[in-house]
C-alpha cells in the first residue's frame, strides 16, 4: 500500500495535523483564569504550569530536530503525535491540582516539541525557493488555527460546562491529526537517511553566521509565549463585564482574536518574505510587535470593540515573525545539519521563552496592589517586559545581513 500525493495536497494533510494535534498546547491555558480559583492557586503558580509545557516543548524541540538528521522526521512526528494523544487523556483523567498539571503539561509540551521540529524539517524538504515562506506559514498557520481551535473549546466548557470534558474533546481531536499524519507520512515512514555523524564544530560554526537570527528568535520567543500564556486571561477577566456576550461567545471571540490571526499571520508574512526578503518583513514586524506589548497593558479602560481590535493587531505581528524566521534559518543550513541548527536555535530561543510566563505571572504577584486581578495596574509592568524583548527582536532584525539571507525563503 502507498500514497503518491501532489505537493498541495501533502501540505493540506499535514496542516490539517497540525491544527489538530496543536489543540494540546492550549488546553490548560484555556482554563487557567477558572483552575486559578478552582485550584487556589497563585498567579506565579499558574504561570509555572505553563512554562512546564514550554520547557518540555523547548526541550523535545531540540531533541526532536537533532535526530532528524540521523532518523526519518517521519517516525519522530508520528511517535510524537501518539504521545501528544496519550499525554491529553492523562490530562483529562488526572490533572486535578497544581502538581499533576505540571506534571502532565510537561508531557504535553514534550508531544507537540517532537512534532513542531520534523514538520517544519519536512515542509523545508518539501518546497524549493520562492514557495517555502508561504508552505511555513501554512504549517505555522495550520498551528495556530488548532491553538484558536482549543481555547475555544476549553474557555467555554471551563465556563459554561465542566471543563473536564473540554480537555476530553481536544484529546479525541489529537486522535484524528494523528491518523492525518500517518496518511501523509505512510509512503516515507520506513526511508533511511543517509547522512553521518558530523562532528559539532559544523553546526556551531553554521549557528554562528546565523547568530542574529538566533538572537532575534529568542527575543521574539520571549515576547510571544508571554503573550500567549497571559493574553487570554487578561482578556477574560476584562472583558467579561464589558460585553453582553454569554460565556460561550467571549470564550469563542477571545480566541478566534488572538489566535486565529496567527493563521493569516504566518502566511500573509511569509508571502510578503518571499517577494520582498525576510529582513524586511522581520524589522516592520519587530517594531510594531513590541509599540503594541508596550501598549496593552494600558487597555482595561477601553471600550470592549477597541480591546478586541488592538489585541488582534498584536497578535497578528507577534506571531507573524515565527514563520519567517524558520524559514529564513532554514534557506541559509545545509540539509544535512538542518536538524540540528533547528535544535540549536531552539534550545536557546524556547528556552529562554520558557520561563516567560514564570515571569511574568511573578511580576503581577510582586506588584500586587491588592486588587482583583482585573482592576490591577500591574498587567503594565508584566506587558512591558515584554515590549522590551521586542525591541530587542527588532535591533537583531536590523543586524542581519541582505546578503546573506536569500530574497526568496525556500
Amino acid at each position: 500500500m502507498n500514497y503518491h500525493f501532489s505537493n498541495s495536497t501533502w501540505l493540506a494533510l499535514l496542516f490539517i495535523g497540525r491544527v489538530l494535534t496543536a489543540t494540546t498546547f492550549f488546553m490548560y491555558v484555556g482554563s487557567m483564569a477558572f483552575l486559578i480559583q478552582e485550584w487556589n492557586l497563585s498567579a506565579t503558580s499558574a504561570g509555572l504550569i505553563q512554562t512546564a509545557l514550554v520547557v518540555g516543548f523547548a526541550g523535545s524541540l531540540y531533541f526532536s530536530s537533532f535526530y532528524s538528521d540521523f532518523i526519518n522526521p517521519n517516525q519522530i512526528l508520528i511517535f510524537s503525535s501518539i504521545l501528544n494523544s496519550l499525554g491529553a487523556f492523562l490530562f483529562f483523567y488526572f490533572a486535578n491540582d497544581f502538581y499533576s498539571a505540571l506534571i502532565l503539561n510537561f508531557i504535553l509540551g514534550v508531544a507537540v516539541g517532537g512534532i513542531y521540529g520534523p514538520s517544519m524539517i519536512l515542509v523545508s524538504e518539501k518546497f524549493s525557493q520562492g514557495r517555502k515562506g508561504f508552505a511555513m506559514g501554512m504549517m505555522l498557520g495550520g498551528q495556530s488555527l488548532g491553538y484558536a481551535l482549543s481555547l475555544s473549546i476549553t474557555l467555554t466548557f471551563s465556563n459554561f460546562y465542566n471543563f473536564k470534558d473540554g480537555f476530553l474533546i481536544c484529546a479525541i481531536l489529537t486522535l484524528l491529526g494523528l491518523a492525518s499524519f500517518i496518511i501523509t507520512s505512510y509512503s516515507d515512514l520506513f526511508k533511511k537517511l543517509n547522512f553521518r555523524i558530523f562532528k559539532y564544530f559544523k553546526v556551531t560554526e553554521q549557528s554562528y553566521q546565523n547568530k542574529n537570527l538566533i538572537r532575534g528568535y529568542t527575543a521574539h520567543c520571549i515576547e510571544l509565549f508571554g503573550m500567549w500564556a497571559w493574553m487570554p486571561v487578561f482578556l477574560s477577566l476584562i472583558l467579561v463585564d464589558k460585553t453582553y456576550l454569554n460565556p460561550i461567545i467571549l470564550g469563542l471571540v477571545i480566541s478566534l482574536t488572538l489566535h486565529l490571526t496567527g493563521v493569516f499571520s504566518n502566511v500573509i508574512s511569509g508571502y510578503f518574505s518571499d517577494k520582498f526578503g525576510s529582513k524586511n518583513v522581520l524589522v516592520i514586524f519587530a517594531i510594531i510587535s513590541a509599540l503594541f506589548s508596550f501598549l496593552v497593558g494600558w487597555i482595561p479602560n477601553f471600550s470592549w470593540l477597541l480591546i478586541l481590535i488592538i489585541s488582534f493587531l498584536y497578535s497578528f505581528f507577534t506571531i507573524g515573525d515565527s514563520g519567517v524566521l524558520t524559514a529564513a534559518l532554514t534557506d541559509s543550513t545545509k540539509r544535512n545539519v538542518l536538524g540540528r541548527s533547528l535544535a540549536f536555535r531552539s534550545m536557546i530561543g524556547i528556552g529562554f521563552g520558557s520561563i516567560t510566563p514564570g515571569i511574568f505571572g511573578f511580576i503581577l504577584d510582586f506588584t500586587n496592589n491588592h486588587e482583583p486581578l482585573s482592576q490591577q495596574t500591574n498587567w503594565i509592568y508584566a506587558f512591558s517586559f515584554l515590549g522590551l524583548s521586542g525591541l530587542f527582536a527588532f535591533y537583531f532584525a536590523t543586524k542581519l545581513d541582505r546578503n546573506k539571507l536569500s530574497k526568496t525563503l525556500s
